[in-house]
């Protein structure tokens, strides 16, 4: 475990060492960072939205339901 993650340091300090400029650089990052964040969103398991409630099916609409307009006529 410790070997993986300095690898990945030694990796990372060889990027920043590289004969690139510092704006190449830090695109190069922030393009890493907008796929992963892309990636994330295509492979979240929530595809069709969230809803908050508790979905039990009481719903009371008021203009599907002709009795609440006799009352109110007579």
């Amino acid at each position: 475990m410790l070997e993986c993650l300095g690898n990945r340091w030694r990796s990372v300090k060889d990027f920043f060492k590289r004969d690139w400029t510092m704006p190449e650089k830090i695109l190069v990052v922030l393009c890493c960072v907008m796929f992963g964040m892309i990636k994330g969103f295509l492979l979240a398991p929530i595809k069709k939205g969230i809803c908050c409630g508790c979905n039990n099916g009481n719903v009371y609409n008021q203009l599907e339901d002709e009795c609440w307009i006799e009352e109110d006529e007579e």
